[in-house]
């Protein structure tokens, strides 16, 4: 993982983001504070930084600047101050606001001063963002865009072939000729966006070798693969099986109190679902198709009579453990190897 040291930071800056402006508050040297509103531009970004450097003893590079997951909407600011060398800790919304205790009200100024006492308050755990290539942004756009077309032609599809049979064979006939046009072009366009893709990511060495990796471990297609090679950042902003396994909903939590709360473990709803979606048809390709996947989740299932899902939930462990294995160790994965690297040991088999 690439980290950058915070060091020393005198000035704390947090930003509420909007679609067109943002909302900023600045905290330093105690009980100063200044708050302040500016275009979500690449010109208003500038003139807020200069704004800042009047400020007596100001240095850029002693202050951190902080704002939410905002989507598109953030990129402007982000990769305006990532050139700038600027210090940029970017959060879930979700987990600025647990942070603070009890939070009552809502507006933009006062989410900018809350961000700002989140960067006061955590500053010590704060990691620093890390900008992505811009050929990563160009597959996270393509496969979103895909994902759009997929759900466009399921919406049209799914009705059309279930009222045949029951409604009138006429109406149903138009209807789906009404709509073939429209079907035939979302299904040439997914072809057209995954020969994008694929010459994408084909064009590039770094990426062309983290895909041929995780293509190598059984079960793992290329939009699962696609899917990690983006959330991971290529591997730099997560760089464990656990820590992907916790972000996409796939490892358990305990939920113990004393003597008397103990419930069964289990994973958080807060997770990247569409992620955990993908590792979830992977597992039912392996439990098919896998000799090894199969033969564990028959004995897991029928003689240790555990929970299917639970079985799968491990199974797609299991393959995070491979494709994360293969790519710390930069070789393609090979049936009956067993890690025997130092710290914590991801084995293939089990």
């Amino acid at each position: 993982m690439e980290t950058k040291q915070i060091g020393k930071i005198r000035y704390f800056v947090g930003i509420d983001v909007s679609k067109l402006t943002f909302n900023y508050c600045l905290r330093y040297g105690g009980n100063n504070v200044l708050n302040g509103k500016a275009g979500n531009n690449v010109e208003s970004i500038k003139e807020f930084i200069a704004t800042l450097k009047e400020i007596p003893e100001f240095k850029l590079g002693q202050a951190i600047f902080g704002l939410e997951v905002t989507g598109v909407y953030g990129l402007t600011l982000m990769n305006t101050l990532s050139k700038m060398r600027a210090k940029v800790v970017v959060e879930p919304a979700i987990k600025i606001k647990n942070s603070l205790g009890i939070v009552r009200g809502k507006n933009d100024k006062l989410d900018a001063a809350r961000i700002t006492r989140y960067l006061i308050k955590n500053l010590q755990e704060l990691k620093l963002w890390t900008p992505r290539r811009l050929i990563i942004d160009e597959l996270d756009s393509l496969s979103t865009m895909r994902d759009r077309i997929v759900k466009v032609n399921s919406m049209l599809n799914v009705p059309l072939d279930e009222d045949e049979g029951f409604i009138n064979k006429q109406i149903s006939d138009n209807n789906r000729k009404l709509c073939a046009p429209t079907i035939s072009n979302c299904q040439q366009l997914m072809l057209d966006i995954d020969a994008r893709i694929f010459t994408t990511w084909k064009n590039d060495e770094r990426c062309n070798r983290l895909m041929q990796i995780m293509l190598s471990v059984k079960g793992i297609g290329s939009v699962t693969a696609l899917a990690i090679l983006i959330q991971t950042n290529e591997f730099k902003s997560i760089t464990t099986a656990r820590q992907f396994a916790s972000y996409c909903g796939v490892a358990p939590f305990e939920y113990n109190s004393g003597t008397s709360v103990k419930r069964i473990s289990r994973v958080s709803s807060m997770a990247n679902k569409y992620v955990k979606s993908l590792l979830h048809n992977c597992v039912r390709s392996c439990i098919g198709f896998d000799p090894e996947i199969k033969a564990y989740y028959k004995r897991r299932v029928e003689v240790d009579k555990k929970n299917k899902m639970t079985v799968m939930n491990a199974i797609k462990f299991k393959l995070l453990c491979r494709v994360f294995a293969c790519v710390r160790t930069d070789r393609m994965y090979e049936e009956g190897y067993v890690s025997k690297g130092l710290g914590e040991v991801e084995a293939q088999l089990v």
